[in-house]
């Protein structure tokens, strides 16, 4: 009996210990993959960001064939400065694992040639009448280059008109939504586009006035044989988005402004932009509860985070715009003197 109740009383502490073992009484008890997503969501709402980190780390390891773990995970390098560089990576996983694709795609260094008469680069400009234009431009084989920008300078110039001169030219591809930063080979300048609709690019060119052999002055702005240099961004709209696909798309928006100088200014425009076609009603997490409670984030939120990262890197016409989108700063003026201040007011009545 004795040598019983000790052999019972053996594998009592035995069955104890291992049940200690699996579950310390200081640990969750997740159940695969849904569970960890469960305890990373809690972990991010309750300000752990480390342990929900982990917490989305290990739902991956479970399966690596489901979207949310890798928003999650992306979630989490927003709070955590040691891996941002790791965000962009998981955000473009859960929207590769949920719609089936990358929807943002980047071009580096394109380039176009501006023609004779000014029609791949064309020239928008409301203070130049087109017949004038047309003239000017289809004498360019036999009056020059320099004649021409004598002309267009000239007229502008009498009349007390802007010397800047509006253009619009399309990408390569037709589904561009953002493009920043134009550079001119032959005169050296940089330009910013300013919006980007439908596919065509945007962007006011500043008159520069070069000194060239024999004292002669050469106007320019986009002018013939000219190559533009240019990045930009598209957008795929994908035939079924879900929710963690937007949410990647504007929390991604979140980690480029976050990162300040090291984060992707066509990514954050691009994104925004993207959202907006696909999404205008968006609201981070719609539909799941642990989702919803970490993030207040809606489209408005969204493109105020893309419209102050833009403005943060001097791009203050891409910003204006970017606002305008969701329908804030419509009765802004660009040429006045209090532009800037206004521009930044907005960012307060949007909610940044």
């Amino acid at each position: 009996m004795r040598n019983t109740i000790l052999f019972s009383s053996l594998i009592f502490l035995i069955l104890f210990g291992v049940a200690c073992m699996r579950n310390p009484s200081d640990l969750p008890d997740p159940e695969g993959y849904d569970g960890f997503l469960e305890l990373g969501w809690q972990a991010v709402s309750q300000g752990e960001h480390l342990n929900a980190y982990d917490y989305f780390q290990q739902a991956i390891a479970v399966d690596l064939s489901r979207a949310e773990g890798f928003l999650g995970a992306g979630v989490a390098c927003l709070y955590l400065e040691d891996y941002w560089s790791q965000g962009d990576a998981f955000f473009q996983s859960a929207i590769q694992k949920d719609c089936g694709s990358s929807l943002v795609v980047q071009y580096q260094d394109e380039a176009q040639i501006q023609d004779t008469m000014w029609t791949v680069f064309q020239c928008i400009d409301p203070d130049l009448p087109q017949d004038s234009l047309d003239i000017w431009l289809s004498l360019t084989t036999d009056s020059g280059e320099v004649w021409v920008g004598e002309q267009i300078y000239n007229y502008l110039f009498v009349n007390q008109l802007s010397t800047d001169l509006q253009f619009s030219f399309s990408p390569s591809n037709s589904n561009a939504v953002a493009c920043a930063d134009l550079f001119n080979v032959q005169s050296g300048a940089f330009y910013s586009g300013d919006s980007t609709v439908s596919g065509s690019v945007y962007l006011t060119v500043p008159l520069l006035i070069l000194d060239i052999e024999q004292g002669a002055d050469y106007y320019t702005w986009v002018m013939v044989n000219q190559n533009i240099i240019y990045d930009y961004a598209s957008f795929n709209v994908p035939d079924q988005e879900g929710q963690i696909t937007l949410d990647a798309l504007a929390a991604r928006v979140m980690l480029q402004e976050i990162r300040g100088d090291t984060g992707d200014l066509l990514q954050a425009v691009a994104s925004a932009a993207g959202l907006l076609q696909i999404a205008p009603d968006f609201k981070f997490g719609y539909g799941s509860p642990l989702r919803e409670s970490v993030f207040g984030t809606d489209i408005v939120d969204a493109s105020a985070s893309a419209a102050s990262y833009v403005f943060l890197n001097k791009k203050y016409i891409i910003s204006w715009f970017i606002c305008k989108q969701v329908g804030y700063g419509l009765s802004l003026d660009p040429q006045s003197e209090n532009f800037l201040l206004d521009l930044l007011e907005l960012f307060a009545q949007m909610g940044r």
